[in-house]
């Protein structure tokens, strides 16, 4: 008979820990469930028992979430994981990806919704669609948390090191490669071990290319020598070394040079009018224009909404949609809504190029992101928000 799988739920609130152990006993799923007071302890237990599923939180003292996250990644790489934290972001409940952190919960949050992200977790694993945490997902919790610290990345495929300073990239190296070439190497890396390392001494250096960019086209990196090994291709895989600057030739990350995003701000300047045709939908909260790599156009309204924020967080979940599509063969993903416990998120993609995740020339390709409040009417905002983007497509050609 198959024991029943184990739960380790990993908290320093005494309270809370107690909570879990008294709510999952009460509840109807069949497990096994352990508490650790902090990473150090979590990682005692996961090396001793046979452990399926680990609820943690980030911050604690001896040994934080990112710190377990990353010994999990070297050692225990199969493990799945929801992460308990705070983004100071409108109640984002869940935030999926293609592998790695099953869900994030922002707290704080009722017990119930915890016991129904250990069950889909469960019946996912046992569906065998759950796997251990991705490298795309560890990084943009950092960048969510803001974060200042060091990831070591390892594979088949080389060492490398990505710097980030209060939760923006800031430095890459691989090999003898550094900045965006590095980055992306390390990106499309295989079955990556993940290790967080502290800062000895102050990070300096400006920003990179948004971390989104970067992961855009890392996956396309993968794409590509996936599509090589398939069609028998005897070259060496794409991503077998680490691109240099060189490689990069000095063109942009996009299939063809975008606009300046200073020529972009104009033309949002003009498109900024027809923004305000949202701000007449019943539960408006807020509103902008991204680009769609994250960067801001304009905004609207959003009192007390970090928008700028929130809307790096939506672009990063349309283009996972987005891709994730494309691999279903469904078409490209247009729209995405997050429902969230106080708060709707949409994000809508104006794409007029033939390429759904790359922009051309003469051709619109902005995303449009609408926060509304619990009570509205989704179904209006909808349709809102298709004939305002529509409208905007003029502003933004050329």
């Amino acid at each position: 008979m198959t024991p029943p799988p184990t739960l380790l739920v990993v908290d320093d609130e005494e309270l809370f820990l107690r909570t879990a152990l008294d709510g999952f006993a009460g509840s109807a799923l069949d497990m096994t469930v352990l508490t650790a007071k902090n990473g150090k302890l979590a990682v005692q237990i996961l090396d001793e028992r046979q452990v399926d599923l680990v609820v943690t939180d980030l911050k604690m003292p001896e040994l934080d979430g990112y710190g377990l996250l990353s010994y999990m990644s070297h050692h225990h790489p199969e493990i799945p994981a929801i992460v308990m934290t705070a983004f100071g972001t409108p109640e984002i409940e869940s935030r999926l990806s293609e592998q790695g952190i099953t869900c994030v919960l922002d707290k704080p949050f009722d017990f119930p919704r915890l016991q129904n992200a250990v069950a889909e977790a469960l019946s996912a694993m046992a569906r065998g669609h759950l796997t251990g945490i991705s490298l795309a997902t560890f990084l943009q919790m950092i960048q969510m948390e803001r974060k200042t610290c060091m990831v070591r990345v390892e594979s088949k495929e080389g060492q490398g090191l990505l710097h980030f300073k209060d939760g923006q990239l800031i430095q890459a190296q691989a090999g003898e490669s550094s900045g965006d070439g590095a980055a992306m190497a390390i990106l499309a890396w295989e079955e990556p071990a993940i290790e967080l390392l502290k800062s000895r001494t102050p990070i300096t250096g400006q920003p990179m290319r948004p971390l989104p960019t970067l992961l855009m086209e890392a996956y396309r990196i993968k794409d590509e020598s996936r599509m090589d090994k398939a069609s028998g291709s005897t070259g060496p895989p794409r991503q077998a070394r680490p691109l240099s600057p060189a490689d990069l030739d000095g063109s942009p990350i996009l299939q063809v040079p975008p606009p300046p995003l200073n020529s972009l701000k104009e033309h949002a300047m003009a498109a900024a009018d027809k923004l305000k045709e949202l701000a007449q939908i019943d539960g408006f909260a807020g509103c902008g224009l991204f680009t769609p790599t994250g960067e801001q156009l304009c905004l609207l309204g959003a009192e007390g909404v970090n928008l700028k924020e929130v809307g790096v967080l939506a672009n990063n979940v349309l283009m996972n949609a987005q891709k994730a599509s494309l691999e279903m063969g469904t078409g490209r993903g247009q729209q995405v809504h997050v429902e969230a416990e106080h708060a709707h998120i949409l994000v809508r993609c104006l794409n007029e190029g033939t390429d759904p995740l790359r922009s051309m020339p003469g051709k619109a390709h902005i995303h449009l992101v609408l926060i509304l409040k619990e009570d509205a009417s989704i179904g209006m905002a909808k349709l809102k928000i298709n004939s305002v983007i529509a409208k905007m497509a003029e502003d933004f050609r050329g």
